[in-house]
């Protein structure tokens, strides 16, 4: 047998991230969960693509090198981060500052990057991928936008605002992933696996 192969449904999964956890499990994988501490600052020129990129390899390894002894064989790190005329716009830093986010992507197109990276314990096997959508805002109220903001759920989401929760109101459309958008493309995770050779017989079934 392959040595690299699943022998189960175990893999690191290195972010903090909820919603990632959520859609790991929901795929049938059993996620041991370790949260890196690399900063999260963008580069000098780096736009979303470059950044998501680096960051996530920089997670993986991070996390790689903190394992124990029995954790899984394979790490799996994603970044997310959503872009406006080239500008990275992260997490929000205060109320103020995600109201100033939000008015300025309401009524108009940005563009979502995520990327991930699944990597060997042993630190040779890797493989980065990035998918990207863009999601069309409505044109909604100030009012309304303070109002969300109050709800608490913009204050830990990339760009001020998560499609999957509350602020699901103010997308009109989507065009590209929608798994991209809420911060983890599963079926190009579950693909860069399998092509790694660290992923048999998926859908996961009882044997």
């Amino acid at each position: 047998m392959n040595p690299l192969t699943y022998a189960n449904t175990q893999m690191v999964l290195a972010s903090g991230s909820p919603r990632r956890l959520e859609l790991m499990r929901m795929m049938g994988f059993d996620p041991r969960v370790r949260v890196s501490s690399v900063d999260e600052i963008p580069d000098h020129g780096e736009d979303g693509t470059a950044y998501t990129r680096r960051l996530c390899r920089e997670k993986a390894e991070a996390v790689r090198h903190s394992l124990n002894q029995d954790d899984p064989d394979w790490i799996l790190a994603a970044d997310t981060v959503v872009e406006r005329d080239g500008q990275i716009l992260e997490k929000p830093q205060s109320p103020e500052h995600a109201f100033e986010m939000l008015r300025e992507l309401r009524g108009r197109p940005h563009t979502v990057t995520t990327s991930f990276c699944w990597l060997h314990r042993g630190g040779v096997i890797c493989d980065v991928g990035t998918v990207t959508a863009t999601v069309f805002f409505r044109d909604v109220e100030d009012a309304a936008l303070r109002n969300y903001i109050r709800t608490g759920e913009p204050m830990d989401k990339a760009g001020a605002y998560g499609a999957q929760g509350i602020g699901a109101f103010l997308v009109e459309r989507i065009e590209g992933s929608y798994h991209a958008i809420v911060g983890l493309p599963v079926g190009e995770v579950i693909e860069s696996l399998t092509a790694l050779g660290g992923l048999d017989d998926f859908p996961f079934v009882e044997k």
